[in-house]
């Protein structure tokens, strides 16, 4: 049985827990994952993990399903959560997540599903604009777009 709360109260809740997971009496904090911003000149304003990795959404996506998975998963791996875990969108709106059909939790942006890209090993490095069917989960629409129509190396 799945029970949906209202995502005020969920994070309500969540930030209570938080306060106290933070005591010596109640046990080591909770990990908890947050998206926030970054900006360039050259990308924008686009999402990223709080290390600094680019976040991706992919074009064969619907709302809330992930149509990635196999050697796709494992070249752009999802943004996913613990069971229990909320994410939290620090200065981005839209965050909420969903349950993969393998059972994880992916985090998503506008119910849009949320990915990193192997390549990009420091933070804001962006080098999975445009390729094979993914790109930069951008807030700002102005910005220049590299596109790269380069067939993927990981065999999708």
């Amino acid at each position: 049985m799945h029970v949906r709360f209202p995502r005020r109260s969920v994070v309500a809740t969540l930030l209570a827990l938080s306060v106290f997971a933070a005591t010596p009496a109640f046990g080591a904090a909770r990990r908890v994952v947050e998206v926030t911003t970054h900006h360039t000149a050259k990308d924008g304003t686009f999402l990223v993990t709080t290390k600094g990795l680019a976040l991706y959404t992919y074009r064969a996506d619907k709302p809330n399903h992930s149509n990635c998975n196999g050697t796709c998963l494992a070249a752009w791996p999802a943004l996913v959560v613990a069971k229990g875990i909320v994410p939290i969108g620090r200065g981005v709106k839209g965050i909420g997540f969903f349950r993969r059909s393998n059972g994880t939790f992916q985090v998503t942006w506008n119910k849009k599903p949320l990915y990193r890209f192997i390549s990009d090993t420091k933070a804001f490095v962006v080098t999975g604009q445009g390729v094979a069917g993914f790109s930069l989960a951008r807030l700002s629409p102005g910005a220049k777009v590299t596109t790269t129509t380069a067939k993927s190396p990981y065999g999708y």
